[in-house]
């Protein structure tokens, strides 16, 4: 019996990945929310930009098909000035993100394409920009 036999296959995890809406994703958006760490925010205000990001992408129909993948993360290391959220493929970290912040991120960033510059910590696209 092969790894593949053993563990069942990947159905099950395609499944879900269709569900979910991933092949249909454009941009992901990593949130921290290392509760265990706590460093860059309290862990209230990592839960309650969390609740608000998926609620909010939920509202506009930007999660599962619509485009946007939404997902929690540990700590992504930076640990000043969070909560820390970072989107790629445009490789664009943010800082503060707070539910007004990650309003601005969504409307400017997710739905227009357009960067919010205020609350960029730094760049590093996976890929070259479109007009590069």
């Amino acid at each position: 019996m092969n790894m593949h036999d053993k563990h069942g296959g990947l159905d099950e995890a395609r499944k879900a990945a269709d569900k979910l809406g991933i092949a249909d994703a454009t941009r992901h958006i990593f949130l921290c929310c290392d509760g265990d760490e706590a460093g860059c925010a309290s862990r209230k205000q990592m839960k309650k930009s969390w609740e608000h990001l998926r609620k909010r992408l939920a509202k506009l129909g930007l999660r599962k098909r619509g485009g946007v993948f939404p997902s929690q993360s540990k700590c992504l290391d930076i640990c000043k000035e969070g909560p820390i959220a970072v989107v790629y493929p445009d490789g664009v970290w943010y800082g503060h993100c707070t539910e007004e912040v990650l309003d601005l991120i969504i409307e400017e960033h997710l739905v227009g394409g357009k960067v919010v510059e205020e609350h960029v910590i730094v760049r590093n696209p996976l890929s070259p920009a479109p007009d590069a």
